[in-house]
């Protein structure tokens, strides 16, 4: 039984590459897996740009993967890392020797032939459906025969309805351990949870807290001495609830927390850290009017590092405006990023440089800003015709352009000796695009009488020109 049992532990470890869940929907099975990962029955395989656990549902259990888990499982990953290579394989990458030579040597795999292991082929709903029922104290060859232990797995309990079991994946893994916990050890009343519960392979705290209900969820965050509930947003699939911790020696803080009801697609109780890297009370938080999104945002002045679960470094957040958007009913995150421009002083001197060239000796008769450039409109004396003027664009620090190009926008001429005086110059709302007009009165060669509109596209410096009547 015991053996049974660490086989259960290192499978819903093992889970590795291979397959596609296609058009799944697999959040439900993101639910169980965030309960597994907390009774550390189940690992992803990193972390998001949010921080959140990437469970790569979507992949299928590999043969090498697994029993690189098992035996990692076993305590014994240090001694097989240090291992030569004493297994009969040709197929088994380097990385795996030593992992799957101890596993060998101690009976706990075979390979799919006397020299092939069978690296890279995925793990079958067969294969993982036969460990977990050796979990349970049932005996392939007796109770059921390792190709086909379905009708004995139904019989358990531990094949909900929409395991895929010709196609299984890492999804259909999360849902037969899941159920495999709540099903009884072969001849007995004990479930599988109590069992390793008894065997402090889990703690019965960590086992309440992952299948807690909503209101037990609730409770568990009020009943912090160190936090108090600042506001909450409520709706039909969870609770968002922004708390204040203070009194720790690591200082106080903001809390932002997504606690799912049963109307959420991944089930209820689960308490979800919303991103916060600040620490700092959101801006702008709005809950949609279904109910399903929830949105707010973060502004970092400056670039923050913040620890993470699987980065000894931490993750870092550059300065700028983070705007997170959360889905209710699964308890994904996405976020839209405008991070703070930084000016080097190269870049500052070159504009600088610039403005200055483009106004001396001339006056400068009107001057427009944006955050993309400077639209310079000057007057300067010239030969007999007495006036020259010139509208010049000169890109900022931070635009898409270098720092301190200049772009020459046209005049025509509004009569043989005058230049048109540009009208309604302006900057579109986004920043993006400068505009204006110019009217002519028709005496100059190459200009027909009337108005024309001059549209310059400032990420590119590409000018249109329409004539408008």
């Amino acid at each position: 039984m015991r053996a049974g049992l660490s086989l259960l532990l290192c499978l819903v470890l093992c889970l590795g590459a291979a397959g596609a869940a296609g058009s799944r929907d697999l959040t439900n099975q993101e639910g169980q897996a965030m309960r597994l990962e907390r009774l550390g029955l189940f690992l992803g395989v990193g972390e998001d740009e949010n921080g959140f656990t990437d469970f790569d549902l979507d992949r299928a259990p590999s043969r090498e993967e697994a029993v690189t888990m098992l035996v990692r499982a076993l305590g014994k990953g240090t001694e097989a890392a240090e291992m030569g290579k004493t297994h009969p394989f040709t197929d088994v990458p380097a990385w795996a020797d030593g992992y799957v030579s101890y596993a060998y040597d101690q009976g706990l795999t075979k390979g799919t032939s006397d020299t092939t292991f069978g690296a890279g082929d995925t793990a079958t709903g067969a294969m993982y459906v036969t460990f977990m029922l050796r979990a349970l104290g049932h005996a392939d060859g007796t109770d059921f025969t390792w190709d086909d232990p379905w009708a004995l797995a139904e019989d358990c309990g531990i094949v909900p309805e929409r395991v895929d079991r010709e196609t299984f994946l890492r999804a259909d893994a999360v849902d037969v351990t899941a159920a495999a916990l709540f099903a009884k050890l072969k001849g007995t009343d004990a479930t599988l949870a109590q069992k390793l519960i008894e065997e402090g392979a889990v703690s019965q705290a960590a086992y309440d807290q992952a299948f807690q209900t909503y209101e037990v969820a609730v409770a568990g965050i009020a009943g912090n001495d160190f936090y108090r509930e600042e506001e909450r947003w409520e709706s039909d699939y969870g609770t968002v609830v922004l708390g204040l911790v203070s009194g720790l020696p690591s200082g106080n803080g903001y809390t932002f927390q997504l606690v799912t009801k049963p109307a959420a697609a991944v089930g209820e109780g689960l308490i979800i850290d919303l991103p916060l890297p600040n620490k700092v009370a959101p801006e702008e938080p709005a809950l949609s009017a279904d109910g399903q999104t929830f949105t707010y945002s973060v502004y970092l002045e400056e670039t923050v590092t913040v620890s993470s679960k699987t980065d000894l470094e931490g993750v870092t957040y550059q300065a700028g405006t983070y705007t997170y958007m959360v889905d209710l009913r699964s308890g994904k995150v996405t976020r839209d990023i405008r991070l703070t421009e930084v000016t080097t002083e190269a870049e500052q001197a070159a504009y600088d440089a610039a403005i200055a060239q483009r106004i001396q000796g001339v006056t400068v008769l009107e001057r427009l800003e944006s955050d993309y450039c400077t639209v310079l409109y000057t007057s300067a004396a010239s030969d007999s015709r007495g006036e020259f003027r010139s509208l010049t664009l000169v890109y900022k620090p931070g635009s898409p352009r270098t720092a301190g190009e200049t772009l020459g926008l046209e005049l025509p001429m509004a009569s043989d000796t005058t230049q048109a005086v540009p009208e309604g110059m302006a900057f579109r709302d986004d920043g993006d695009v400068f505009s204006y007009t110019c009217t002519v009165d028709g005496s100059a060669e190459s200009w027909e009488a009337g108005t024309y509109r001059f549209t310059v596209h400032l990420h590119d410096g590409g000018v249109e020109m329409e004539f408008v009547s």
